[in-house]
Parts: C-alpha cells; sequence; structure tokens
C-alpha cells in the first residue's frame, strides 16, 4: 500500500526543518512547494483517491490564491487533511486531519480551521491540562478559581467537550450579570403566575442545560439564600421552579468559578461552608499570565492568527520592539487583556508589522518608562532569533559552513564569526 502522501506549503522566509521532520515521523511522502501556485500543480499531477495530508504555512494562508485552493479542496474531505501551522511556533497547529478549511472560514462550517482553545507549553500549564483531562472524563462537579482574565470559561468549555457529554448543550452564566433578585428565577425558572408579570411558564438555566453542562461564573456572588439552593440540587439533583411544589429532577453537569478566595469569602461576606467543601471537591487553580511567561510566544501567535483571520486581514508579525513589550509587561487582566490588545493592533496596523505605536496608550506609556528594559530584552530576542536560524542552517547543511553561509546569504567569514559569538558547535 502507497505511502500517504504530505504536501508542505512553506514560504521562504524561514526554514522547514522541524516541520519536515513533524510531517516525516508520520511515515509520510513528503513534497515540498513554495507557493500556492506551484502546490496547485503538483496536487493536478496526482490521483485524489490517494490520501493527502496539506500542511501549510500561515502566512501563505490568504489571498485568491489560498481561496481557490481551499475552494477546490472541499469536495474531497474523505481524501484530504489540511493543517495550517505557525512556521516559527511548529507546535501551534490549526485545523485536524481529516478537516479541510481556511482561516477566513466561518467558525460554524464543519471545514473551517479549529484554533485550539487551551494552549501552553510551561509544565504548571501540561500539570493543569492533565488534570483537567481526568476530571472531563467524569461526571463530578468542578470548581475553576484564578484572577480576572486567566480563561476560566475556556476551561469550563474544554471539560464539556472532553467529557461525555460533549454533544449536549453548554450553558454559561455570570452570576454578577443577573440582578439578586432575579437569580433563583434565573437559575430554577418559574411557573405562570409565580409573581407579578410571570405570565407563563419560563426555563431556567438548569433545564436550559438539561444533559449537558451549566457553568456559573463568579460563584461568589450568589446571595445565601440562592447558595442553599444550589447545594440543595448538587446533592438531590431536584429542584423547584419559583412559585411551582412539585419538585423537577434534572440531568446536568455543574461547573463553578470564581476569582475571589471562597475560603477568605466563608468568613467576610457568607459564603456557605457546606456548598464550599461541596464545590472543592475537584478544583482546578488557573495561573496567571506573570506565571506563564513562557507561554507568551505560543498565546501571541494564536491570538494573531485569530484577530487576522476575524477581520479578514494578512497575518501580521510583532516588531522586535513591541515583542518585547509583550513579555515585559505585567498584564494585570491576564489572557483577556493580551487578547483584546492584539485584537486592538491587528485592526488599526497598516503594514506587515505591528509596533508599539499601534498599541493602546496605557502600554505605550509602559513602554516610555521602561525603555532600557524593553530596548535590552528586544536585542536579545532579535539575537535569539539569529541564533536558531543559524542552527538550522547549520543542521540542514550537516554542517557544512560554506553552504550554509550561502543560503543564509552571508559570507562564510560573517557565518564563523556568529557560529563563535553564539557558542555554536563547530
Amino acid at each position: 500500500m502507497a505511502k500517504p502522501l504530505a504536501l508542505i506549503i512553506h514560504g521562504s522566509d524561514t526554514p522547514l526543518t522541524t516541520i519536515s521532520k513533524l510531517v516525516e515521523a508520520r511515515d509520510c511522502s513528503v513534497h515540498v512547494s513554495r507557493s500556492i501556485e506551484e502546490a496547485e500543480r503538483f496536487l493536478a499531477a496526482f490521483p485524489i483517491e490517494q490520501q493527502k495530508f496539506i500542511f501549510a504555512d500561515l502566512s501563505l494562508c490568504h489571498g485568491s490564491s489560498w481561496q481557490g485552493l481551499t475552494e477546490r479542496l472541499r469536495g474531497n474531505p474523505d481524501h484530504l487533511a489540511l493543517v495550517c501551522y505557525d512556521p516559527n511556533h511548529i507546535q501551534t497547529l490549526y485545523g485536524l486531519f481529516g478537516q479541510v478549511g481556511q482561516p477566513e472560514a466561518d467558525p460554524n462550517d464543519p471545514f473551517a480551521v479549529k484554533a485550539p482553545s487551551m494552549i501552553g507549553e510551561t509544565p504548571v500549564f501540561h500539570e493543569i491540562l492533565n488534570l483537567a483531562n481526568r476530571y472531563a472524563m467524569h461526571d463530578i462537579t468542578v470548581l475553576i478559581t484564578g484572577e480576572t482574565g486567566t480563561g476560566k470559561e475556556v476551561m469550563a468549555q474544554y471539560l464539556h467537550s472532553h467529557g461525555p457529554r460533549a454533544d449536549k448543550p453548554f450553558v454559561g452564566c455570570n452570576m454578577t450579570a443577573i440582578p439578586e433578585t432575579l437569580v433563583e428565577s434565573e437559575l430554577f425558572g418559574y411557573v405562570k403566575g409565580a409573581f407579578t408579570g410571570a405570565d407563563r411558564n419560563k426555563k431556567g438555566l438548569i433545564e436550559a442545560a438539561e444533559g449537558g453542562t451549566l457553568f456559573l461564573d463568579e460563584i461568589g456572588e450568589l446571595a445565601p439564600s440562592v447558595q442553599l439552593k444550589l447545594l440543595r440540587f448538587l446533592e438531590t439533583r431536584q429542584y423547584y421552579r419559583v412559585g411551582e411544589s412539585t419538585p423537577k429532577t434534572s440531568d446536568v453537569r455543574i461547573i463553578a468559578a470564581t476569582n475571589k478566595e471562597l475560603e477568605e469569602a466563608i468568613q467576610g461576606t457568607g459564603f456557605r461552608k457546606d456548598l464550599y467543601f461541596r464545590l472543592n471537591s475537584a478544583r482546578i487553580i488557573l495561573p496567571s499570565l506573570r506565571e506563564r511567561r513562557a507561554d507568551m510566544i505560543l498565546l501571541i501567535a494564536n491570538f494573531v492568527y485569530q484577530a487576522c483571520s476575524q477581520f479578514h486581514k494578512p497575518l501580521k508579525k510583532l516588531s522586535s520592539s513591541a515583542k518585547a513589550l509583550f513579555l515585559d509587561y505585567p498584564w494585570p487582566g491576564n489572557i483577556r487583556e493580551l487578547k483584546s490588545v492584539i485584537e486592538s493592533a491587528v485592526m488599526v496596523a497598516d503594514g506587515d508589522y505591528m509596533t508599539i505605536t499601534d498599541l493602546p496608550m496605557n502600554l505605550q506609556q509602559y513602554a516610555t518608562g521602561h525603555r532600557e528594559e524593553i530596548g535590552n530584552r528586544a536585542i536579545k530576542n532579535m539575537e535569539e532569533g539569529e541564533r536558531t536560524i543559524i542552527e538550522d542552517a547549520l543542521r540542514q547543511t550537516n554542517g557544512n559552513k560554506a553552504r550554509a553561509a550561502e543560503a543564509l546569504g552571508i559570507s562564510t567569514r560573517t557565518l564563523y564569526r556568529k557560529v563563535e559569538k553564539f557558542g555554536l558547535a563547530g
């Protein structure tokens, strides 16, 4: 049986060593094209019945040629799989084997590229993800805590989508968005005539999530009376709609979240101790972005990709100084703030790069006050990038410095000087 065919559509600005290794490890026959047009000519020469995996450099995934290619591929989903990748962060893949799509596609399109919802490479992130995967497969109540903006709802969605209720509803609700007097009726529903203005029966959030997952964000804000009724539901799976005397039974999983320290809330604002112990039996504590500095580049690359797709813009890059600022800034709003800043920068940036002047005013002011640290970090980032490129060139040429220098477009003398500067093996 013939090996599956893997076509790598790779731009010329970055080495393709890593993506080649990833594809070769899947025991595929590999071909590299340097443009969409070249890829089209190659694909035309092979029967569509042969299984093909297509890996596309994100920098090429836009424009009429890309749209034309994906349109022609859509009719053969059984034999094709399209995966888009960031050449600078190869572990960030957009898409799944067996799906064909494009960054500009409708997210509801079954062929659309699916961006990963949970991204990170740090040990603390993997520890959390391993715990989440274990919790997801067991039908237990989970409490997610962490600072505002750390991704608590994303984690709740991850738990739902990786568990046995994935094909059932996911209903999310922020408790602070509901007036205290309406929380009970919103959560449990009500019957006609229960109070003035109740002219019909109304489903509550629990009933709307039947069979699936109900995510209660900012659970620490619940009034004590509603806390008691929620506790009773968690223990008996029964509840009463407002104005009704007959209990209803529901099969729904509860995932709760808060940025409050509930242990302190028990003493201060009257959060029920028994409800706390019921929720805290399975807990996920999300770290702040400050504790995940090593994941910053992956997160930035993902949010830039998403924003460029959303606003139909060519894929943009961060300037060295903007990247240094992102790595130095404390991000009090965590991942939510980072995503918002990137979306804003993508919209206002005119060129191929997003610079400090494209960022919100508070970040520009931070850059002004930390000019020396950011400048030093920018220089370090550029040197690290240069070192990586030289290492890849030497690896691809099996250490032949003359060929590596030619591939890099520099003199052999310059290459020797760089090798010595970075302490690379001679």
